[in-house]
């Protein structure tokens, strides 16, 4: 929580009123995918928003986000489609986002998603979930928790990004490697996952940002060849616009390649 501050903050969260959250989709998931959010951020980066009618900055929580130092490359750069989102519809997501990181941090998380894909009706044909569409791993307990999640549910596949590659290396040392129906796929940008990648190489997907085509975006020739000979994800044309197919937005739950242990990379355009 954020213990002292001299902005104002527009959403005030209580921690015994905290709730779980999970939604169904969205337009990138598509409609099949049950997902979990936390707040993106650290304790340096915070999302604000413009107050309307003051015109002056306040926060849009008083919880701390979830990504620690591996915020800082993103936040600074304005690349984090988490970050955007949270700010353009705040009035929907903060609460749950909020609510979810709350409950993370107590240890709740786990035990109230298990009795929801155990008991819920509405989550008894669930075959894919995907772990933070925003947020980011704190620690190894929580990458425990997930795993042991994906132990009790072995017919759903369970989805990871992460840049958290400390945790990640904790958990390789002591239990060798995730769950088979826990799929790892590590978030490359900018040579960020260049060390871990070296020290474990094939084992564990690769989801690499392509911004090469960017101006905005300075790459190396090296990198931008290498780029372009890579296969990418098929929901993002070159242009950072969403596929159609058949009219139809391309969405996660038609590909499904993240959620398949493949050790193989994936380069995404910018978008």
């Amino acid at each position: 929580m954020i213990m002292e501050t001299n902005m104002e903050v527009k959403y005030n969260i209580n921690n015994e009123d905290a709730v779980l959250h999970l939604s169904m989709g969205n337009t990138k998931l598509g409609k099949t995918i049950l997902n979990f959010a936390t707040l993106p951020g650290n304790d340096v980066h915070r999302p604000q928003i413009t107050d309307k009618d003051t015109n002056e900055k306040v926060l849009l929580s008083n919880v701390d986000g979830t990504c620690s130092k591996y915020c800082d490359n993103c936040a600074k750069n304005g690349a984090c489609y988490a970050w955007k989102m949270l700010c353009l519809h705040h009035n929907v997501v903060t609460k749950a986002w909020a609510d979810n990181t709350v409950l993370l941090r107590e240890g709740k998380v786990f035990d109230m998603i298990d009795d929801e894909l155990t008991n819920n009706s509405a989550y008894s044909n669930i075959k894919l979930f995907r772990i933070n569409v925003s947020g980011e791993i704190e620690n190894l307990t929580q990458l425990e928790g997930w795993n042991d999640l994906a132990k009790k549910h072995p017919k759903i596949q369970f989805s990871l990004y992460t840049k958290n590659f400390d945790v990640l290396e904790e958990f390789i040392l002591k239990h060798g490697d995730t769950n088979k129906n826990f799929v790892i796929n590590v978030s490359q940008w900018n040579h960020v996952a260049d060390e871990f990648l070296k020290k474990y190489p094939n084992k564990f997907n690769v989801f690499e940002y392509d911004g090469s085509i960017r101006k905005s975006d300075e790459y190396l020739e090296e990198d931008i060849k290498r780029l372009a000979n890579e296969k990418h994800c098929p929901a993002v044309l070159k242009n950072g616009k969403h596929f159609k197919k058949n009219g139809v937005d391309f969405t996660c739950d038609m590909c499904k390649k993240c959620y398949k242990k493949t050790g193989k990379l994936t380069a995404v355009y910018a978008h």
